[in-house]
């Protein structure tokens, strides 16, 4: 499991399932834990759910506290101060352990999709296990009350009953909600869950029931054909958890089922070899260290991971992961302080995340001063002629126009989607954004309307307007081109196709009653996918016809691309080297389905006008990440705030 992982995070396009590794674990973790509990219920007829908690403090806890003090640490250090803010929000998540809801939140905020990954992702499914098992105990208690008062003492059966139930809710909920919110459901507790009721089950079902020899060895060979088959053919476009995670939760549950299978099984030469008896006893600091060495190491080199450093960080999570076995791991579980008082060993726990939260508190503070600093300095701006996209408008031939570094790192404060005085949010409208300043009767009113790729544009043409007195429109919707096509797909993940057609006709209902002049659009068009798959130019033509009705439509070319690159990280790891984060034009600009859905109404009767600003952007080879010392994108594919602020003359120039 914890190998399957690990190849999927160091080789993600090669074993593009990997992340099923997670799904075992839960299983696993469902069959050890309802094992001890029933275990201690033979025994004493009873739980002790302050002994049992102490339990995985004294366990889980001390490895896990001493790599988020290392990871907000290191993030110090090495982390561009917006990602250092982002890294030490979910160490506080994590050591809370709530950090799967919080990154259920994300998922659902278009604005974060393409955030860069923290050094602690991963311990979302941490966070998920001990939620389920703040639950779960309880439960096993009320099956107890239940048995002795009304069914006569049948423990096994009454528990049973509630795991069933529990598990088939968990289930229908997983199948429902990763269909309809596909981002989130990979997350939550509540879609997981019957994850490790499938591993509680078994055991109930090994109190009943035996298996035969002879079928014991076809389900361990089953058991993990399903999890390499699982690993090498699930991507991150499979729905999941939802069906999909069936098949490595049942193979998992038959290799648990199988127990031993002899000597004449080959399987049981592997997994009785010290080596991987080694590596399994390990399996837990193994997955703690793994994660953060592949989030830092970039940083460290000064580019990003080859062959050969990710076998060195394979090696280095291996040797961390025996020492903290040894030293944290079984150390701090055995401090016979701590074993003596479950009271004492949740206190301990108690007070560990406190420490977390103080250096969190620290760190953010930190940052905020930092983030005041450079947004200072970004107000004050730059004199022209070379400041921003003015290096490449310029013939003046500004020196280092793209090869001086950033002048200051990118912050929350290059945000393209902040604020802007003198707008509010219109109710009852497709998320509409009405902006107007001045009095008197607006010279015109302009609509900007598309997806996030649209937003990002706000401050320019917001600027704009209120120098000249327009009344501004916005209409937003992230994933979402202003199109008459079904919008089947975004950036790889599949979407409901009525959700972007019905805003599309929404927005051009809503649109008429605003009476502008003016409409100016675009979108991130090389990440939707629509059906068919040629569709997307005729439905850009089809909604530009509606629109030219009532106003002039003028089309903004999509941004440069940045070959899936995130400009703020990239610009870190490649520090004093910008030239490293530029994407090779022909790769940058590709024609794409706003490009063609142009070419299309040039030969109508009412051609809609092409403004097209990469020339700002890139020149005849190259796209830069840098223009004039400004960062250019403040993630994957979206502009720094502070760069669009400098294209606002060359835009106002383009408006017709």
């Amino acid at each position: 499991a914890v190998t399957l992982v690990v190849l999927f995070h160091l080789w993600p396009h090669r074993f593009t399932g990997g992340y099923v590794g997670v799904d075992a674990f839960f299983v696993i973790s469902g069959y050890l834990i309802t094992s001890h509990l029933l275990r201690e219920v033979d025994a004493t007829g009873r739980l002790n759910l302050l002994a049992f908690y102490a339990r995985r403090a004294r366990r889980l806890l001390p490895a896990s506290f001493a790599v988020l003090l290392s990871c907000l640490a290191t993030a110090v250090v090495l982390l561009p101060v917006e990602l250092r803010a982002a890294n030490a929000k979910e160490i506080l998540a994590s050591a809370f352990y709530v950090q799967n809801f919080y990154l259920a939140t994300k998922a659902v905020t278009y604005s974060a999709s393409n955030d860069v990954a923290s050094s602690v992702q991963h311990f979302w499914s941490l966070s998920a296990e001990e939620q389920f098992y703040l639950v779960w105990p309880g439960l096993i208690i009320a099956s107890l009350f239940v048995a002795r008062r009304w069914v006569r003492r049948r423990t096994t059966t009454t528990i049973g009953v509630s795991l069933v139930a529990l598990t088939a809710v968990s289930f229908g909920f997983s199948v429902w909600f990763t269909d309809t919110n596909p981002s989130a459901a990979y997350f939550v507790t509540p879609t997981r869950a019957w994850e490790f009721g499938m591993g509680a089950l078994v055991v109930l079902a090994q109190r009943r029931w035996s298996v035969a020899s002879g079928v014991r060895f076809g389900l361990r060979w089953a058991g993990l054909v399903g999890l390499v088959v699982a690993g090498l053919t699930f991507t991150q476009s499979t729905a999941f958890p939802g069906y999909a995670a069936a098949l490595p939760c049942l193979a998992t549950a038959a290799v648990i089922v199988a127990e031993d299978t002899g000597t004449r099984d080959p399987l049981s030469r592997l997994v009785g070899a010290r080596p991987t008896q080694w590596l399994g006893n390990i399996s837990y600091s193994v997955y703690l260290v793994h994660w953060p060495l592949i989030v830092f190491t970039p940083y460290v080199l000064g580019g990003t991971l080859t062959w050969t450093s990710k076998l060195g960080v394979i090696a280095i999570t291996l040797l961390l992961a025996d020492l903290s076995k040894r030293y944290i791991e079984d150390a701090a579980r055995h401090v016979p302080a701590l074993v003596r008082s479950p009271r004492r060993a949740l206190v301990a726990a108690l007070a560990g995340m406190l420490v977390i939260g103080a250096g969190v508190g620290g760190s953010l503070a930190d940052v905020q001063h930092q983030e005041d600093q450079i947004a200072v300095a970004i107000a004050r701006g730059a004199p022209a002629p070379c400041y921003g996209a003015a290096a490449l408008a310029t013939r003046l031939g500004c020196p280092h126009a793209v090869t001086a570094d950033a002048a200051s790192p990118v912050v929350k404060a290059d945000a393209p989607w902040s604020d802007f005085p003198g707008c509010h949010v219109v109710p009852g409208t497709p998320l509409t954004v009405r902006c107007r300043w001045g009095s008197g009767k607006p010279a015109k009113t302009v609509a900007l309307i598309g997806d996030s790729h649209a937003e990002h544009w706000r401050i320019a043409v917001a600027t704009i307007a209120r120098k000249r007195n327009w009344e501004l429109i916005e209409m937003y919707l992230g994933g979402c081109a202003a199109n008459y096509a079904p919008t089947v797909g975004f950036e790889g993940r599949p979407q409901a196709p009525e959700r972007c057609l019905n805003w599309s006709h929404r927005v051009s209902a809503h649109l008429q009653e605003f009476h502008p002049s003016l409409v100016l659009t675009t979108a991130f068009v090389r990440a939707t996918q629509w059906a068919p798959a040629t569709a997307g130019p005729q439905g850009f033509l089809d909604i530009w016809r509606d629109w030219q009705k009532f106003a002039t439509v003028e089309v903004l070319a999509d941004v440069p691309g940045t070959g899936g690159k995130n400009g703020p990280q990239c610009l870190a790891i490649h520090a004093g080297d910008p030239l490293a984060c530029a994407t090779d034009r022909a790769t940058a600009l590709p024609d794409d389905a706003l490009d063609q859905a142009v070419r299309l109404s040039a030969r109508s009767a009412h051609p809609v006008r092409f403004v097209d600003l990469s020339r700002y952007f890139c020149d005849r080879a190259t796209c830069y990440a840098v223009v004039g010392s400004v960062p250019v994108y403040f993630d994957n594919d979206h502009l720094t705030r502070r760069f669009v602020v400098t294209l606002a003359p060359y835009l106002e120039a383009a408006l017709s």
